[in-house]
């Protein structure tokens, strides 16, 4: 999906952007749809832009091919942006695509919605020039970019602590110091104690590394 050759990203410490972009617009409009094929034409970026018109035709798409990015219009004949968003996420192959919002109207409340439901960025038709467009695109694909490094580095910063406690706990001194602390905050449950004690095994640090993951975001990010 991606070319070789990349552009530097202005995000400190993110990957840079794809030279080469692949990205999807859905827009029930041929108007609008023509309209905004012409200002990527003008974005000096090297877009492959492929046109749906409907979320239906989106589902067919994405299921065939990954893109680094995908613009939405918000109105649609058949559900909306949000609704087409929903089908964004629920793909492994573009969940992580930068997505841009747009819609005919400026309205703070749907930008907001945009924004809080996984949007990267937000137009409207009104206002858009090729400026904005290159602007809102770098944005969007640089943005997603940068959550799928912190994923991958939050993914390895786990496996690395999860290594470390099982390694931990095989030793027998470091069992020892557990079991104690354990058993002092234990006191009087009695044989339920030593049960879990002889049962507790790399399945029980996985559970132990998902509660700190909900508890201490520090740790992992």
């Amino acid at each position: 999906m991606l070319s070789a050759e990349e552009n530097k990203s202005s995000f400190p410490g993110v990957p840079p952007i794809p030279h080469d972009i692949r990205a999807l617009l859905l827009d029930d409009s041929n108007f609008d749809r023509a309209r905004i094929r012409r200002l990527s034409q003008k974005t000096e970026l090297s877009i492959h832009l492929d046109e749906v018109d409907s979320i239906e035709a989106m589902d067919i798409a994405v299921a065939k091919q990954n893109y680094d990015l995908i613009l939405i219009d918000y109105r649609l004949p058949v559900g909306d942006g949000m609704e087409a968003l929903h089908h964004v996420l629920s793909n492994d192959g573009n969940k992580d695509a930068g997505k841009i919002m747009i819609t005919g109207d400026g309205a703070r409340q749907t930008a907001m919605q945009a924004m809080r439901g996984g949007y990267h960025d937000f137009l409207t038709k009104e206002e858009m020039d090729a400026q904005g467009l290159r602007d809102a695109m770098l944005n969007a694909v640089g943005m997603a970019r940068q959550q799928q490094q912190l994923m991958l580095q939050a993914t390895q910063h786990r496996e690395f602590l999860r290594q470390g406690l099982v390694a931990a706990l095989q030793d027998s001194d470091v069992q020892g110091s557990v079991v104690s602390l354990v058993r002092r905050n234990m006191a009087g449950t009695g044989d339920r104690f030593n049960e879990m004690i002889g049962r507790f095994d790399a399945t029980d640090v996985d559970a132990l590394l998902a509660g700190l993951d909900d508890e201490d975001d520090f740790v992992f990010h």
